[in-house]
C-alpha cells in the first residue's frame, strides 16, 4: 500500500509541475478543435482483469512476506553444518575463507578471474510451531535465499540470466527445493560467466540450506562453481 501512494503520489507531483508551466497554453484560434476519446468494453475487460492480477501478486506477496516475518520470528534454532562443508570442499580447486559466525557458514570464494559465495544453514524447526504446510515452506524460503543470493552478482539483472530452473519436490515428511540460473554478460569487450543456486531440503524438521553465486571472466570456472555446488547437495540428507 505504502509504494502504491507513493506511486500516486510522484504521478501527481508531475502532473503539478506540468501545470506551472512546462507545457504553454496554446496560442488563441478561431478554431476550437474537440478530441473525443471512446473506450471500448475490451479495453475495460483488460483494465480490470490487469487490476485484478496486480492485486492477486500483492496478496501473494503479503502473505509470503508475513510468512517470513513469522518465521523468524518463531522458535528456531541454528544447528551445526560444519561436517557438509568440510566434506563438500574436500579437493575444490578454489581459494576459500570460511565465518561460521551466527549460524551460518559463509563461504568466500575465489578463483584466477573471478569469485563468489557460499552460504549453509541448517534451522531445527521442531518447537518452531510454524502453521505451514512442508512445500510452502520450501517454497517461500528457498525463494527468499534465492533472491538475497542472486543479488550478490554485483551489475547482474534478471535480463542477464540466460537458462533458469526452479523444482520443489515431497514426499511423505520430506521435501526439496531447487533454483538454479546461468548468467552471461558482455558488453562487447569482456563478457561475464555467472551462476547461482539456491538448493534446500526439510525433513526431520530440520531445513538445511545451501545457496551460492559465482561470477567470472571464465566460463570453465562457472563450470566449477556449478559442480561445487552438485557436491553440496550430495552432503544434504535427504
Amino acid at each position: 500500500m505504502r509504494k502504491i501512494y507513493l506511486a500516486v503520489l510522484s504521478a501527481a507531483i508531475a502532473l503539478t509541475m506540468t501545470a506551472c508551466g512546462t507545457i504553454s497554453p496554446p496560442v488563441q484560434t478561431a478554431e476550437t478543435t474537440t478530441e473525443t476519446t471512446t473506450t471500448t468494453d475490451e479495453s475495460v475487460l483488460d483494465s480490470a482483469a490487469s487490476s485484478e492480477a496486480d492485486s492477486i501478486v500483492d496478496a501473494e506477496q503479503v502473505k509470503s512476506d508475513t510468512f517470513m516475518a513469522e518465521f523468524f520470528d518463531s522458535n528456531i534454532k541454528f544447528m551445526d553444518v560444519s561436517t557438509i562443508v568440510t566434506e563438500a570442499m574436500k579437493g575444490s580447486s578454489f581459494e576459500n575463507e570460511i565465518d561460521n559466525s551466527n549460524g551460518v557458514n559463509k563461504i568466500t570464494l575465489k578463483g584466477s578471474n573471478g569469485g563468489g559465495m557460499i552460504d549453509v544453514l541448517c534451522i531445527d524447526l521442531s518447537q518452531a510451531q510454524i502453521d505451514y504446510d512442508m512445500e510452502y515452506i520450501l517454497e517461500n524460503f528457498g525463494d527468499y535465499y534465492y533472491g538475497l543470493t542472486s543479488a550478490q552478482m554485483s551489475g547482474i539483472t534478471e535480463d542477464d540470466f540466460v537458462s533458469s530452473y526452479r523444482m520443489t519436490s515431497s514426499v511423505i515428511s520430506k521435501g526439496k527445493y531447487q533454483r538454479y540460473g546461468s548468467v552471461q554478460k558482455s558488453d562487447g569487450i569482456a563478457t561475464q560467466f555467472g551462476y547461482t543456486e539456491t538448493y534446500a531440503v526439510l525433513s526431520e524438521n530440520k531445513l538445511t540450506v545451501v545457496s551460492g553465486a559465482y561470477l567470472s571472466s571464465d566460463m570453465m570456472e562457472r563450470q566449477s562453481f556449478s559442480q561445487l555446488m552438485a557436491k553440496f547437495a550430495e552432503n544434504v540428507k535427504y
